[in-house]
């Protein structure tokens, strides 16, 4: 039953580490720029980041991810957040130098860029606050339950390596010019997340002020 629970987490862990989003846009981003090392840096630090939701579901405190004011910080942090990296982004395509060995400051804190993906990730803290109980509910419990968080990192661990391998051997097939190009899409990925998040979490704020406004008519 343990084996059953362990390659079911694994292959949960892939697929959500490898679901189009932020964290592989920039993960990319960095990787095609600045080398694979910059890329498996990006992804075991949003994994680090990710890592704190599962604590909180472990020792069973996800109510923090349902309190309005941490999903409204967390929310515009993470908006622009992901707004910077994709100024950045673009600045680095129009700029004067495109070239992939060009180190800049950019390239400085892959790994504290993934986490506070990690940490502001909408998408984690909807994960991480279901997860626990959904597990649950399907008959996991005990050393299972521990048994799949570990199947769960072990998959997304080898996400982040086969990613890390693709650029390191994909990226010498890469032009200078197509630094730009991966660059402007990039950015532009990265701007629409950020305005999501922004979108969403304006959204909620509203709702949550609506519906406060009729209770207080009433």
């Amino acid at each position: 039953m343990n084996f059953t629970v362990i390659l079911t987490a694994i292959g949960l862990g892939i697929a959500y580490a490898a679901a189009p989003g932020a964290v592989n846009t920039e993960a990319i981003r960095r990787g095609a720029t600045h080398g694979s090392r910059s890329t498996f840096l990006v992804e075991t630090g949003s994994l680090l980041g990710d890592s704190l939701w599962a604590l909180l579901a472990l020792t069973g405190v996800t109510f923090f991810a349902q309190f309005l004011p941490a999903q409204i910080l967390l929310g515009i942090v993470g908006g622009f957040f992901l707004l910077r990296l994709a100024w950045v982004a673009l600045w680095e395509a129009f700029s004067r130098s495109t070239s992939s060995a060009t180190t800049s400051p950019v390239a400085r804190g892959d790994f504290a860029t993934g986490i506070v993906f990690g940490l502001a990730n909408p998408v984690g803290l909807a994960f991480w606050s279901g997860v626990g109980s959904s597990v649950v509910a399907s008959g996991v419990t005990g050393i299972q339950f521990l048994f799949f968080f570990a199947g769960f990192f072990a998959g997304a661990v080898i996400w982040c390596v086969l990613i890390s391998i693709a650029m390191h051997w994909g990226r010498r097939w890469i032009r200078p010019v197509m630094f730009r190009w991966i660059n402007v899409l990039c950015g532009l990925a990265l701007g629409f997340f950020g305005v999501r998040v922004l979108w969403t979490t304006a959204q909620e704020l509203l709702e949550h002020y609506v519906l406060s406004s009729l209770k207080s008519t009433r």
